[in-house]
């Protein structure tokens, strides 16, 4: 199983592009799903951007991010 930091590297994440975001995974729309480092709370941030003022705040647990992911487009 690949461990959540090895997954956070492999997006080459850096503060200049992604303050204060921890990035955990993407779902094929050009966003990735984040956690805020200050409030662990769930996002999504754009790979193309403005952060965070293009963020889309999705709940404070992984079980909203899950609701979220399976909702219909």
């Amino acid at each position: 199983m690949i461990e959540v930091a090895e997954i956070h590297e492999g997006y080459n994440n850096d503060e200049e592009y992604f303050p204060g975001f921890f990035l955990i995974g993407t779902y094929e729309v050009g966003e990735a799903c984040a956690i805020e480092k200050k409030t662990s709370h769930i996002y999504t941030v754009p790979f193309i951007g403005d952060i965070p003022e293009d963020t889309t705040y999705i709940g404070k647990k992984l079980e909203d991010l899950i609701h979220y992911l399976q909702e219909s487009w």
